[in-house]
This record gives C-alpha cells, sequence and structure tokens, in this order.
C-alpha cells in the first residue's frame, strides 16, 4: 500500500480522472478537516460531485454518500438525479435518506384527488 503522502502526490500529479476521482474518495474521508489536503480533495470531489456520488452509492457507502452531499449545495433536480442512482444500484439505505432530504429541502408535491 501506498503511504498517504506519495496517493497526495499522485492525486496532484496525475492527468486521470479515474484515478484522482478513487484517490480523492479514499483520502477525503481519511483526513480531518483542519489538514491541507482536505480542502483540495473536497474542491475536486464537489466539481466532480455526480461520479463521486455514484461511485459511492454503487459501493453502498451510504455514510461516506451522505458526508460528500453535505459539501455540495443542492438543487431539486441533482437530488432526484441522485435518487434515480440510489434505486438503480438497489441501494435501499442510500435512497431512504436521500428522500428524507428531498422532504426536508424541498417538500413533496400533493396529488390534486378532485374529481
Amino acid at each position: 500500500m501506498k503511504s498517504e503522502k506519495e496517493q497526495d502526490q499522485k492525486f496532484l500529479a496525475s492527468g486521470q480522472e479515474k484515478l484522482r476521482l478513487q484517490i480523492a474518495l479514499e483520502r477525503f474521508f481519511e483526513l480531518e478537516p483542519e489538514e491541507a489536503m482536505y480542502s483540495i480533495y473536497r474542491e475536486y470531489l464537489v466539481r466532480r460531485f455526480r461520479p463521486a456520488m455514484e461511485s459511492l452509492i454503487r459501493a453502498q457507502e451510504s455514510l461516506k454518500a451522505e458526508k460528500l452531499f453535505s459539501c455540495k449545495e443542492m438543487t431539486p433536480g441533482l437530488l432526484e438525479e441522485l435518487l434515480g442512482m440510489a434505486s438503480g444500484c438497489a441501494n435501499t439505505e442510500c435512497y431512504l435518506w436521500l428522500l428524507e432530504q428531498k422532504r426536508a429541502l424541498y417538500g413533496f408535491e400533493r396529488k390534486d384527488m378532485e374529481l
């Protein structure tokens, strides 16, 4: 296993987005917010939010997905995409948590039942 410094250097030097995303997802959750690389990884993951969330949802990493979710300002459309990802990946825990976020942030439309 590579040292943390080696991983950080590889992240900074690499042009391969798939590798950078993998390293960022691993290191971001290991670091404390006070550490220098934390903000670099955070900014990168916010820019690459959709692929980062998809990776976490596919890996059934719901707690990590919740932490990353809190780093980005959410729009209704993006939240719907995340719900679709969680549903498609059969990640029930994440799906239910995202539904709760949708309710808290935007609420649910009431269906008009009038005849």
